[in-house]
């Protein structure tokens, strides 16, 4: 009786008796390994996330389900390389045709799971039906799941991927080559792995030609030998040439065989206990591994911020000596200056005695050192937003070096609306700074504007907040006794750097979006302490 079951989500549970006490500590653990990220383009990141996934993946589908139910049977995933003939191999050994077999690769993309009738309910629930399609034949030993894996080497990346995390699924590893490919570094650098986890492992050598079977055989053995596993079951497939469908019912029998004498509720369930006991030890050490990498991330992160902040800080420090030095002032807003306050410039009584000024010129002599005074702060501002927005660009480029020689290229989204609004930004900022001005102006000029009004009172305000020693002059001689000059300038040195500051935003804001912890490594470490001394 067979019954083709092929699903993906859940399905019926039966209650088991019977907890592990340490199934708790392995709950969290397995949400602590799910959360590890290594964004950050450090030495060894991308190795750090392929093991994050292939210890999640072992928790996930392997521990938990065994804590939970250790009842269910032992899963047998057959891997290997391109044309090993692992889904004949599975096909011969059901007896009948459950998977696709044929010459074109990769054949297997979908994995497969074939277990007996009456161990349907136990993988329902269980992680793996969500990784592969479930198939159910009484022809397979009870106990016994057999899964047919992608190749290890699939020209297809996906493939390969999956083939490598349904690994970490098994509680036996039926390693299925040929005498073509038998010492292929891949399936032999898997083995390693599995040695090194404890996975009890077994060989299936396919497609032997008889006149190579003794000395193929022989290297073959020389190889488990010096890999330490000299025990592991060698099972020798002859070739058969060219055939289709099943092997030849005595080519395959050994193997069958060996299959039905791992069956049975307790020979499976000791196959699955000596897996799950060989797993802590390594297990403990990986997570070790995760725990540093998760460290070095952290760290690698508090050196992003820092070296981040430092990049625009130095920008802004670089800008405010500029300004300092008079920068904003050169070009257009000197020359406008000495136009108007040279001898018979609009301005010129402003760098005299303005006491005259007050005891009587008023009128049209107002409104034009007003209107000139406006012109001359206008010119300041404008020379102001591009230093500003040069600046901002300067701290950019200089966050983007420092970044990127500290692993943090892959932060680095040029937002191109960013980019292009940093003159906007910077004539907003230039512009609040300037309205703060013409509030301290009209205080200080109150209600007697006879020298100036606010708003050119203000311009001159700009001018010498910008560099410009002879309106620094002007405005202390018409508000005299007051600091406005050092108020305005403090205030655009503020300004200015808090523009040249807001270039590390969008780049501290996605560094932040990575949730990257310094304690999120101590939680693993703590975990891995928790498993110290179980078995």
């Amino acid at each position: 009786m067979t019954t083709d079951l092929r699903r993906r989500d859940g399905g019926p549970s039966r209650h088991v008796r019977g907890r592990s006490p340490i199934l708790d500590v392995v709950v969290d653990l397995h949400e602590d390994v799910a959360a590890a990220r290594f964004p950050l383009d450090l030495p060894g990141a991308p190795e750090l996330t392929e093991l994050r996934d292939r210890i999640e993946t072992q928790i996930g589908a392997h521990l938990l389900p065994r804590l939970k139910r250790e009842a269910g049977p032992a899963v047998v995933v057959l891997g290997g390389s391109t044309g090993a003939g692992k889904s004949t191999l599975v096909n011969s050994v059901v007896g009948r045709e459950v998977t696709q077999a044929g010459v074109i690769r990769p054949t297997t993309t979908e994995p497969l799971l074939v277990v007996s009738e009456e161990d349907t309910w136990l993988v329902a629930e269980h992680p793996i039906a969500r990784l592969a399609d479930v198939v159910a034949d009484d022809r397979v030993p009870a106990g016994l799941a057999l899964l047919d894996a992608p190749d290890l080497d699939s020209v297809l990346e996906g493939n390969r991927a999956l083939a490598n995390l349904l690994l970490e699924t098994a509680d036996l590893w039926l390693f299925v080559t040929t005498a073509a490919r038998y010492g292929d570094a891949v399936p032999w650098r898997v083995l390693r792995q599995a040695q090194e986890r404890g996975i009890t492992v077994a060989v299936v050598l396919n497609r032997v030609p008889r006149r190579v079977l003794a000395e193929v055989r022989g290297d073959l053995m020389r190889r488990m030998t010096d890999l330490g596993m000299g025990e592991a079951p060698l099972f020798v497939v002859p070739d058969v040439g060219p055939h289709e469908g099943l092997l030849p019912e005595e080519v395959v029998e050994p193997v069958r065989t060996w299959l039905t004498l791992l069956g049975g509720r307790n020979t499976a369930r000791g196959v699955v206990r000596r897996t799950t006991q060989g797993v802590w030890g390594t297990l403990r050490e990986e997570l070790l591994r995760l725990a540093d990498g998760i460290t070095a991330q952290a760290m690698a992160a508090g050196a992003l911020r820092s070296c981040a902040e430092q990049a625009v800080a130095g920008a802004g420090d670089a800008l405010v000596a500029r300004l300092r030095a008079g920068a904003a002032a050169q070009g257009a807003p000197t020359t406008r200056w000495l136009a108007a306050a040279s001898t018979g410039g609009v301005l010129a009584p402003l760098t005299g005695d303005v006491s005259r000024v007050r005891r009587g010129w008023r009128g049209g002599g107002l409104r034009a050192r007003t209107e000139a005074a406006e012109a001359l702060g206008a010119e300041v501002r404008r020379s102001l937003v591009t230093l500003t927005a040069a600046a901002a660009t300067s701290a950019a480029a200089e966050l983007d070096r420092a970044w990127s020689e500290r692993g943090g290229a892959a932060l680095l989204e040029h937002d191109p609306a960013w980019a292009a609004g940093r003159d906007t930004r910077a004539e907003e900022a230039v512009a609040a700074w300037a309205a703060r001005s013409d509030a301290l102006a009209a205080e200080l000029i109150g209600a007697d504007p006879r020298v100036l009004t606010a708003a050119g009172l203000s311009g001159l305000l700009q001018a010498a907040a910008a560099g410009l020693d002879g309106a620094a002059r002007a405005t202390r001689a018409v508000a005299p006794g007051q600091d406005a000059v050092a108020r305005v300038t403090a205030d655009l040195h503020e300004t200015a750097r808090a523009v040249v500051g807001e270039e590390a935003g969008p780049a501290l804001d996605r560094l932040a979006a990575l949730g990257l912890r310094s304690d999120a490594g101590a939680g693993l470490r703590l975990r891995a302490s928790e498993l110290k001394g179980h078995r």
